[in-house]
């Protein structure tokens, strides 16, 4: 989200009077960058949280308002009067937007929110972003979730290689968490080794992907200090809105149990907080969940399932049609974020019938048809069990 706010901030500084070339440069930035530019807009004119569909509509509203303004007026205004009119007659949200001095009120605030040896945000803006966030979450009844990582054995790397080799490694963590967090996510450093990523509008298991994407980045990293060679690890914690908290703090120790959990499992590891103790996870996916027969290679159904629970043998979800003890399934699991679908295949070992529907259990065969899979290694990791467990039977 950072990103996004700087690109619109360059915008606005070099047309404050709103003219056509920055209209059009902030619809080609809202094509590029996606709809939240209209809410991080939005927020920067009027210090108002909006939703990235009633900020899009908003502007949009601005828009027409300052054209039918000028067309009375017989000429131009800016955008600063255009937003005051409109906010002030029509929405009549505010009295005085905040848009005054943008650059130098957003430099003086970056400041005062960055980290002086990381580049990241530090804990006073983390506190305010996980607020802010939080009420967004409440407001529009959305999903987020927080990312707490600790670096492995610090001390000793401090003990061992100095405290200016501490100091190189915290900011090589920093830049490939800048790195590889996706634009709307925020990286902070949370204290001493311990840093933390905000993601917006992110299931759990979307996080766990994007977490472990960044752990193996870490543990692949060759860091050099003075001619010595060295490397380092982090364990992390997950927590997610509203599942696991519906308060900063309540999420917060949510995360923080997770990352105490994978620290003591070993380290180098990500957990997902889960109330069960991961007898099973029940995870939340971005779209339909798609099971097809193999077993019956013509019959196809598409199930629309918001969640399921994954257990260390398999799947149990609901399904409106019935499937056959012993068949053969491939389901697709859709998860944000990654371009293609998780394949799944399985054998249905469980039909349970209700008046609306059908509890469906299924045994793991195999997933992704790899033991590369970044998927089977998380739902391993957390469940507790060795990865080959998912790929003991193959397909008769």
């Amino acid at each position: 989200m950072s990103d996004i706010r700087q690109k619109v901030i360059d915008s606005l500084s070099s047309n404050v009077d709103g003219n056509s070339d920055f209209l059009s440069s902030i619809t080609s930035l809202a094509k590029e960058e996606g709809e939240h530019v209209y809410d991080t807009l939005l927020n920067l004119l009027t210090q108002l949280d909006f939703s990235p569909e009633d900020a899009k509509k908003n502007w949009q509203r601005i828009v027409e308002h300052k054209n039918e303004l000028e067309g009375k007026l017989g000429h131009s205004i800016s955008l600063m009067t255009a937003v005051c009119y409109y906010f002030s007659d029509v929405e009549k949200n505010i009295s005085t937007p905040a848009i005054i001095e943008l650059k130098i009120l957003e430099e003086t605030k970056k400041q005062s929110h960055s980290d002086g040896l990381t580049g990241l945000f530090n804990r006073r803006y983390f506190d305010e972003a996980m607020q802010g966030e939080m009420n967004r979450a409440q407001r529009y009844n959305s999903s987020f979730s927080v990312f707490f990582i600790d670096l492995d054995h610090f001390k000793k790397l401090n003990d061992t290689y100095g405290h200016q080799a501490g100091d190189l490694t915290l900011k090589v963590v920093a830049d490939i968490l800048q790195s590889m967090k996706r634009t709307e996510d925020t990286a902070c450093r949370y204290g001493g080794e311990e840093l933390v990523v905000i993601l917006p509008e992110t299931e759990k298991i979307n996080a766990l992907v994007i977490a472990e994407r960044i752990r193996k980045k870490v543990e692949e990293q060759v860091l050099e200090f003075e001619g010595t060679t060295f490397g380092v690890t982090l364990s992390g914690g997950i927590a997610s809105y509203p599942a696991d908290g519906k308060e900063v703090q309540e999420l917060i120790h949510a995360a923080d149990v997770a990352l105490y959990q994978a620290k003591e499992s070993g380290r180098n590891k990500i957990f997902i907080h889960d109330f069960e103790k991961r007898h099973y996870l029940r995870i939340d996916f971005a779209g339909e969940v798609q099971v097809k027969s193999v077993t019956q290679s013509s019959k196809s159904e598409k199930i629309d399932v918001p969640a399921v629970n994954i257990s260390s043998s398999g799947i149990l979800f609901e399904s409106p049609i019935a499937l056959k003890i012993g068949e053969h399934v491939q389901i697709l699991l859709s998860i944000k974020d990654q371009k293609q679908p998780v394949t799944v295949k399985a054998q249905v070992a469980r039909v349970e019938k209700f008046e609306s529907h059908f509890d469906i259990g299924v045994s793991f065969l195999e997933i992704d048809g790899s033991g590369e899979s970044e998927f089977a290694k998380t739902l391993a990791q957390n469940l507790g069990i060795p990865l080959d467990q998912f790929n003991q039977r193959k397909p008769d």
